[in-house]
């Protein structure tokens, strides 16, 4: 995880004209951080974090700051003209399983997802692609691209535009793809957790795998709806190494309500070495109006492994 404040001249003005003032920093959700407090603007704090290194804090999400001196009046002013905020962070995950003898099966899950903070702006990408072949039958393939951009218009509401593209043969899906935009609210992000919810209108088309009495497949069965979404974000961090990540969306169909569908993917990311980790992941689908001969309800559990920075 990268997480900067990029300007040389604003760095060479902080360590030029600050006094040391140090201790503790307690968030609104119960954290607390030990370091050096190294400048304010009306909205954000930065934080000069023991253990993360350099943070930038809204303000509404410290609750208290223990501190033994006082930083010059003419430093904090000169901050905000010469930083700007930047972050980084991304992962890339994988996870397999080879069996021969009674059963001979393949499977390989690969994951990456990235972040990008500048300023309002934030761009967020992921990949999802998982091929699984049985007893040399034909693989099933299940991939999901999706992208989204968030502006946020103060220091905490956000307007986020997405698209998704991809297919799951599992769910008897040949190809689907969706559009959204949704209103969206970062309740805190830091390097301890973060919570955010969203709201808004997704446009969703599904192309269903569709299998005639002589077995031959149809691709040509479609389901177009524009869908109300609800989606919330959350991770936490325990024990100072240890994540626990959760996230759900609920899609409800605008003309039917009977047409819905829920997703979650939770689990946790337990370190092995420096930035490398073991992620336990369950991933829970219902969908009460799924493809013909498909059930409503899919569970998965894997185990993997995970890089991150």
């Amino acid at each position: 995880m990268i997480r900067g404040m990029l300007h040389s001249t604003a760095i060479l003005v902080l360590l030029l004209s600050t006094k040391s003032i140090a201790d503790q920093i307690i968030l609104t959700n119960g954290d607390s951080l030990q370091g050096t407090k190294t400048g304010e603007t009306e909205s954000h704090l930065f934080w000069q974090s023991d253990i993360f290194g350099p943070l930038t804090i809204a303000l509404d999400d410290v609750a208290s700051i223990t501190a033994e001196t006082e930083m010059p009046a003419t430093a904090i002013t000169d901050l905000p003209s010469e930083l700007s905020y930047e972050s980084l962070e991304g992962t890339i995950g994988l996870s397999g399983m080879l069996r021969s003898g009674n059963e001979d099966r393949e499977e390989w899950d690969i994951s990456v997802d990235l972040a990008w903070r500048n300023e309002n702006i934030r761009h967020t990408g992921d990949l999802y692609y998982q091929t699984r072949r049985e007893d040399g039958n034909q693989p099933k393939e299940n991939y999901d691209l999706g992208y989204a951009f968030d502006w946020f218009f103060n220091d905490d509401w956000y307007w986020s535009n997405a698209t998704s593209f991809g297919a799951n043969d599992n769910r008897g899906i040949d190809q689907f793809y969706s559009v959204g935009s949704l209103v969206g609210k970062q309740f805190w992000e830091t390097d301890k957790g973060a919570l955010s919810l969203e709201t808004g209108l997704t446009w969703i088309s599904e192309t269903f795998i569709v299998a005639t009495p002589d077995q031959r497949l149809l691709r040509d069965k479609k389901d177009q709806r524009l869908t109300w979404n609800w989606t919330t974000n959350y991770k936490k961090m325990f024990f100072e190494n240890i994540e626990f990540f959760h996230t759900n969306q609920l899609l409800i169909s605008v003309e039917d309500a009977d047409n819905s569908q829920f997703n979650a993917d939770m689990g946790f990311d337990f370190p092995l070495v420096e930035d490398l980790f073991t992620k336990v992941a369950l991933k829970w689908n219902y969908d009460n109006q799924p493809a013909e001969g498909i059930g409503k309800i899919d569970r998965s559990l894997s185990i993997g492994v995970n890089y991150n920075w």
